[in-house]
């Protein structure tokens, strides 16, 4: 298998053949160039605008151009954030009166036809070339629309174990200056890496971590696809088919993009594939709603906790907005919380939505309903469920008239009692479309806003990685109130009534809820609670939420917290009521909860550990750093599976791999009545699954048995060079990796459970492999961290060290110490292994500083490496001859002065020397100049050069041209070069003067 045959070239092939792409090669596109720093095909992209913009002279689409290219600025992702702005929408410019004596006059300019994609030209280019600050850089696959770049492909062997991570890894180096080529970025909407069966898809800015796959084929079926292509398709055919179809890439660039501040920062969000697919769905059912087509006018979007919402509704408002068939609709977004409210009014201004209003009540909202078409009124049913009477409701009917051109979408339908208010809300408003958005449906849910639109289920979320898996444990039983029994402590509060009262009593809440209140149950429990948490998460900074039954009892688990880790703990409840003055003090001591939540959020866990909370606060923010919640209040139907959802969130930054619930009230019990009222055959262990169950432990034997498997029995840890040997081939280390991570997942999972502690040996000699053969091997595995705080403690915690050798260093094969350390090796194998992967990872890193000599060291590298195969040469003899490869590195600079130019001239002198020694390729005529002239002319040029570089000349095109002038000039000079060797030899020339001569 190959990058080119098995990703590169099927990439190209459904692009041209089933999308009907042109295509063509980057060698073909230098005619159109004047430039290769410049990744526009500027006389595409004139002619696209004046096709796309009937009427539109030459001149004004010139003025277009130069509006978008005045977008740019130093910082990447802001300008790509202007670009898509204006790519999205228009510029405005000014042109000339048509007759003589009149004033000029201003017009839109779009750059795509959006309502007919066949008017644009969608081009995909093999091996599009960019240079950039530094270096050149040659792109697999490009797409341009209209002559602008849009989609970038990185294509990886499939053969590749780290064929993604190395994807996303490259197409994050192409955006920066020092490694790439960040203006070809500015414009672009999809950065994709694949690799055959894997697919993922991200943007500007995007890490590994969030490329995410594509799981819709629309508009194509399985089969259609399949009869397409002529063979079954892979993830790259299915996410290619779907995200670059011209019609849905527009739609794409136009309306499923967001850019929003986090802490200052920028971040690109595009959509999932679920959010994609419940806007399409849900436009169209409003439109046939609003149009007649249906009798039923709305329905429900069941997506999980954490898959996204309130962009969801973004992008549902943009779309629903832009639809002409629904001529500019008024837009009411409603929220059962004030805090849901604030936070969708703030996603929708951060990400640049028109005219957001917020309605403090029904003659407010009347007031707006009334005013122009159009709008987006936010507002929270709070406001309305006192004063929405039959009386309002008759005054709203009776001012609006028509209101067929209304959506009501109403977020977390299932929350609050939407009876009364849904009944009058759609009195007044009788003939508006009416949809649900919803993270855990119940019956009545889909009884009063109609059919699912759009479902997202909790298991698909976590097998896509938008949410991670949700772990339980049920700790202490005997403090369960909910339990078969009381613990003694507290049956003393029910000693004075007779048996029969007493089993009467513990089955009313309110007699419940004062046992749960207890002060000593309730430090017990917070006892238990720090102990698990210290454990468990703070060392590997995560946070965790305590949900108390009431404001007493939050009351008293912060005071028991405090004595027991002062200073890291808060509290969240709302207001108290009158007459308890110790909470209303506790109230005003964390009055502010903006600021609260934003240190919860963002401090580290000796500041801010643990949040005690009561009533809303239990699901009134998101905390991807929260993994822990201990549930100590009794929970059922949505509030139950919204709780658990808290810790769902993803956390890469800390390495999330799983969210907690411990559940000290007896909960658990309630989730197969929560599932069955969704309606949806979801099995309960795919919800909630046992953290310290027998499943759990049998996972983890099996991951440590495929692991062990890797290598030959009779392997003794006292040498670890055997090991290494076992898995040097490419696929057997790929298996090695993946089953390390199994395993060191499964064994997290469970410590410091004391079970599991017997492993623990294991995966320290299997780390040590592991951080034995990135050195050998020369490759970082960053799909997982090498352990966790809390793993490493327990590590030197439980693990006595053996007799093995040192772990050898990542030296550089350059540097004095290599030889020392494979010295230490013992056979000549790994001695060889060593020295071969040195070599190849030395000239992969420093090949752009000197491309003639590092790739003839590559050449003979590639024939050293196929003696070794056929046989041809043992270990000893391949170890000898990578050696002096190892050492012409070294010296490298010591052939400068033989040479007679200085070391940082020695990279423009091969460039020369291959193009004009006697036996290059060109016919080259030296005249009365011999070899010996070369270092002359090197010198000259490099000083030529050095005095005209300023400082950020790379970015300077007139700078630029000066330096290929001058280079030219001494060429004519001194030598009769003909024009097909000049041309190729300056761009060589200033590629080394990106790296060499930077200021």
């Amino acid at each position: 298998m190959s990058e080119r045959t098995d990703s590169q070239e099927p990439a190209i092939a459904i692009l041209r053949d089933v999308l009907k792409y042109a295509a063509t090669t980057g060698a073909n596109l230098g005619v159109e160039r004047d430039s290769l720093a410049d990744s526009w095909l500027e006389k595409r992209l004139e002619t696209s605008l004046i096709r796309v913009n009937p009427g539109l002279t030459l001149a004004s689409a010139r003025q277009a151009i130069n509006l978008l290219r005045q977008a740019a600025g130093p910082d990447l992702l802001e300008t790509n954030e202007r670009m898509h702005s204006l790519l999205s929408r228009w510029v405005t410019v000014e042109e000339a009166a048509p007759l003589p004596g009149q004033p000029p006059f201003r017009r839109s300019v779009r750059f795509f036809d959006f309502e007919n994609a066949e008017n644009n030209e969608f081009l995909v280019t093999d091996e599009f070339v960019v240079k950039g600050p530094q270096r050149e850089r040659r792109f697999d696959v490009t797409i341009h629309v209209n002559g602008l770049p849009l989609v970038v492909m990185e294509c990886k062997d499939p053969a590749d174990p780290r064929a993604l991570e190395k994807a996303a890894g490259d197409l994050l180096a192409y955006q920066r200056a020092d490694t790439g080529a960040p203006r070809l970025f500015e414009t672009v909407h999809f950065c994709i890496a694949l690799a055959r069966h894997q697919a993922r898809f991200g943007s500007v800015g995007t890490e590994l971590r969030h490329y995410a796959p594509w799981k819709s084929l629309r508009p194509f079926t399985q089969s259609q696809l399949r009869d397409l292509l002529g063979r079954e398709p892979t993830d790259q055919d299915e996410l290619i088919a779907c995200l670059c179809h011209p019609k849905q890439l527009l739609d794409f660039l136009r309306g499923f993009v967001a850019f929003e501040r986090k802490g200052g920062r920028l971040v690109k969000k595009l959509a999932r594939y679920q959010q994609w697919e419940a806007v399409r769905d849900a436009a169209e059912r409003a439109a046939n709603a609003i149009l007649g087509a249906l009798r039923l006018r709305g329905g429900v979007i069941w997506h999980t906790q954490g898959s996204g919402k309130s962009l969801t509704m973004l992008w549902l408002a943009l779309r629903l907005r832009r639809d002409p068939k629904l001529e500019n609709p008024t837009l009411v977004i409603v929220t059962d919380r004030t805090d849901l409210d604030r936070q969708i009014a703030t996603t929708f201004r951060n990400c640049g939505f028109e005219n957001p209003v917020t309605a403090t009540s029904v003659r407010h909202l009347s007031q707006f309903l009334k005013g122009a078409a159009g709008q987006t009124i936010l507002t929270t049913i709070q406001k309305f469920v006192e004063d929405l009477t039959s009386q309002s409701t008759r005054r709203i009917k009776g001012a609006l008239g028509d209101t067929h051109n209304v959506i009501v979408l109403i977020d977390e339908a299932h929350r609050t009692e939407y009876g009364v208010f849904n009944a009058r809300l759609r009195e007044a408003l009788p003939d508006a479309c009416f949809i649900a958005f919803t993270g855990t449906p119940i019956a009545k849910t889909l009884a009063k806003f109609g059919s699912y639109i759009h479902r997202y289920t909790m298991p698909q979320s976590v097998e896509d990685g938008a949410t991670v898996p949700i772990l339980y444990e049920n700790r202490l039983p005997d403090l369960a109130v909910w339990g078969k029994r009381l613990n003694p402590v507290f049956e003393a509060e029910l000693a004075h009534l007779t048996e029969e009262q007493r089993e009467q009593v513990k089955k009313k809440e309110v007699t419940m809820r004062r046992i749960a209140e207890a002060e000593d149950r309730i430090d017990m429990i917070a006892h238990d609670i720090v102990r698990h948490y210290r454990e468990n998460f703070m060392e590997d900074g995560f946070k965790g939420q305590v949900a108390a039954v009431s404001q007493k009892a939050a009351a008293r688990y912060y005071h028991a917290f405090e004595r027991l880790m002062p200073g890291k703990v808060a509290l969240l409840i709302s207001d108290p009521p009158k007459g308890e003055d110790a909470l209303w003090e506790l109230k005003r001591q964390f009055s502010n909860e903006a600021a609260i939540i934003e240190q919860f959020l963002n401090d580290p866990p000796d500041k801010l550990a643990l949040m005690v909370v009561a009533d809303k606060y239990l699901t009134g923010f998101d905390a991807p750093v929260e993994r822990v919640l201990y549930l100590d209040k009794p929970l059922q139907e949505h509030s139950l599976l919204q709780a658990i959802a808290r810790v769902n969130r993803p956390c890469p930054e800390l390495n999330k791999e799983w969210g907690l619930v411990v559940d000290y009230w007896g909960v658990a019990g309630f989730l197969d009545q929560a599932l069955q009222g969704l309606q949806e055959d979801i099995d309960p262990g795919e919800v909630l699954i046992e953290r310290l169950g027998n499943e759990a432990y049998s996972k983890l034997r099996a991951a440590h048995c495929d692991l062990c498997e890797c290598f030959p029995a009779g392997l003794t840890r006292k040498n670890i060079e055997p090991w290494l040997e076992a898995i040097e081939p490419v696929d057997r280390r790929a298996i090695f990796l993946a089953r390390y991570r199994d395993f060191y997942k499964s064994l997290e999972q469970l410590l410091p459970d004391p079970r599991a502690l017997d492993y623990l040996a294991d995966l320290g000699w299997y780390r040590r492999v592991r951080k034995e053969a990135e050195n050998a091997f020369c490759e970082a595995d960053l799909e997982i961290p090498d352990c966790s705080e809390r793993v490493r403690t327990l590590l030197d915690r439980h693990i006595r060290g053996e007799e093995v050798i040192p772990l050898l260093k990542p030296v550089d094969i350059l540097g004095e110490n290599f030889s020392r350390e494979i010295d230490k090796l013992q056979s000549p194998r790994a001695k060889a292994m060593r020295m071969e992967h040195a070599v190849r990872h030395t000239i992969r890193v420093k090949i752009h500083e000197d491309p003639v000599f590092f790739e003839g060291l590559n050449e003979r590298l590639e024939r050293i490496i196929s003696e070794r195969k056929a046989s041809r040469l043992d270990d000893v003899a391949e170890f000898r001859l990578l050696g002096e490869l190892a050492r012409e590195m070294r010296e490298r600079n010591q052939q400068a002065g033989k040479q007679g130019v200085t070391p940082e001239q020695l990279p423009f002198f091969h460039v020369l020397q291959k193009v004009l020694h006697q036996d290059a390729p060109f016919n080259v005529t030296l005249g009365e100049r011999s070899e010996t002239d070369i270092p002359k002319l090197t010198n000259v040029i490099f000083e030529d050069l050095k005095e005209i570089a300023v400082i950020d000349w790379d970015k300077k095109e007139e700078v630029m041209r000066d330096m290929r002038r001058a280079i030219k000039r001494r060429l004519r000079m001194d030598y009769s070069i003909p024009a097909d060797a000049i041309e190729p030899l300056v761009a060589s020339l200033m590629d080394l003067a990106r790296v060499h001569l930077q200021r």
